[in-house]
């Protein structure tokens, strides 16, 4: 997480800084092809596009 924010903070353009899922109820970064969070189990994952 700590290199996405980097990348978004480095002056990229928008479409090469990439997008990034995280659990609502956690807040754990989640792989793009997980159903679930890995850390509780939550299936309520929300998209940020940076």
């Amino acid at each position: 997480m700590i290199e996405q924010l980097r990348r978004a903070l480095s002056g990229q353009p928008a479409c090469e800084r990439g997008a990034f899922r995280e659990c609502r109820r956690c807040g754990t970064t989640v792989d793009a092809d997980a159903s679930g969070c890995p850390a509780c189990g939550s299936t309520e994952i929300v998209l940020y596009e940076l």
